[in-house]
């Protein structure tokens, strides 16, 4: 009965190392994408001086290859065309689903809402 014990309290703390840092790496994988993503359509909006909706939709396409829902993503930027020598800025915060995520269940049994939040800055090259 002791050894079966132990056993039950040893699982949650088994499944905690054998599956957090692969979940993990999933986690810093998607955050690299929002990286990505927001950089590039930085890079974009500079030409044509603001975020077109074409650019948003190749932002959203860029998330939604990894799982990402069009919902999850919380974007703000430039909207407004903007002349050369003034900035462009866009961020994208989307929610952080794995990382900690057994940590929490197993240890705290409560879930805090994270994010990913990245933002860039470019100077913009659209000409009147």
């Amino acid at each position: 009965m002791e050894k079966l014990l132990v056993f039950f309290m040893l699982i949650p703390f088994t499944l905690l190392l054998l599956f957090q840092p692969s979940l993990d790496r999933v986690e810093e994988g998607r955050e690299k994408v929002v990286q990505v993503a927001i950089q590039r359509g930085v890079e974009r909006a500079a030409i044509e001086g603001y975020f077109t909706e074409e650019n948003l939709e190749d932002m959203y396409k860029i998330l939604g290859s990894v799982g990402y829902e069009k919902s999850d993503i919380e974007f703000k930027g430039t909207l407004t065309p903007t002349t050369r020598g003034e900035y462009i800025e866009g961020s994208l915060k989307v929610p952080n689903h794995y990382q900690f995520l057994l940590f929490e269940n197993i240890v705290t049994g409560e879930v805090e809402e994270k994010y990913h939040f990245h933002s860039a800055t470019r100077m913009s090259e659209f000409i009147n």
